[in-house]
């Protein structure tokens, strides 16, 4: 079967970030397409917007935590994605375009189509909430030992994705209250699991600035919003302990 395609996510404007990724991809001589992102400070009024619950942010991580703009555009441009990997019936490969190619990469690109068949939803990046990327080995594919993950992973700098699982994120974005990347990590919502690979085929470039987070103005937290957003993490915790426990039970009694 074919590999499948490659989409990076990329302001249009962001010329350093393109000339970085066309040279890495130069060198693999692979297949792929910018995808334009969503400016979210450029075009505040986007219609994607709308689905953004600052109440119910609020009443989860307390007052004086709105999303930003920019956090707002990256939730919209992979929310597209999910769109286009869904109309066109297609599983891809999303990166970022801070995203430096490993040795790795090739492998997996390789088995692209075996992944999508049997998981949907991969990670190919390092995971920032499991220390030594330690996982649940599920299999071996090639090179690959195949990991469930007992939490997210923090970030978005490189994923595979197939049409069910797109289904499933969009269904459960119906209102965004978190950035895109705490958004998947919450696989005890919406079902995607958090399946990575080991050795990681993709990470963050750290030299480049951020288009997404800023320092933002210091803000004190009552006692009520502290109460609202540590009671929410504990939901959070709960909730994704029972998930992980009927995970590992289901995976044991195969």
């Amino acid at each position: 079967m074919p590999a499948l395609p490659i989409y990076v996510v990329s302001l249009p404007s962001a010329s350093a970030r393109r000339d970085f990724m066309r040279r890495q991809f130069a060198d693999l001589k692979v297949h792929y397409e910018f995808f334009d992102a969503i400016d979210g400070r450029e075009n505040p009024d986007h219609y994607l917007f709308k689905k953004y619950n600052d109440k119910k942010r609020a009443q989860r991580r307390g007052g004086g935590t709105p999303l930003r703009l920019s956090q707002l555009g990256c939730f919209a441009s992979h929310y597209q994605l999910w769109e286009k990997c869904l109309r066109e019936d297609q599983a891809m490969i999303v990166l970022e375009d801070d995203a430096i190619l490993l040795a790795p990469f090739m492998d997996f690109y390789e088995r692209t189509a075996e992944f999508a068949d049997k998981y949907g939803f991969v990670w190919i990046e390092p995971s920032n909430k499991n220390k030594n990327h330690k996982g649940l080995v599920l299999e071996q594919i090639g090179p690959f030992a195949v990991k469930k993950f007992s939490k997210g992973f923090s970030h978005t700098v490189g994923y595979l994705l197939a049409p069910a699982q797109a289904k499933k994120l969009l269904a459960h974005c119906t209102e965004w209250i978190y950035p895109v990347d705490n958004t998947i990590d919450r696989f005890f919502e919406h079902k995607v699991e958090a399946i990575g690979v080991d050795p990681i085929c993709v990470r963050p470039d750290g030299n480049f600035e951020s288009t997404i987070n800023s320092i933002e103005p210091t803000y004190k937290r009552s006692l009520q919003d502290i109460i609202r957003s540590e009671y929410s993490s504990l939901v959070d915790t709960i909730k994704r302990s029972i998930h992980n426990t009927e995970f590992f039970i289901r995976h044991k009694m195969r």
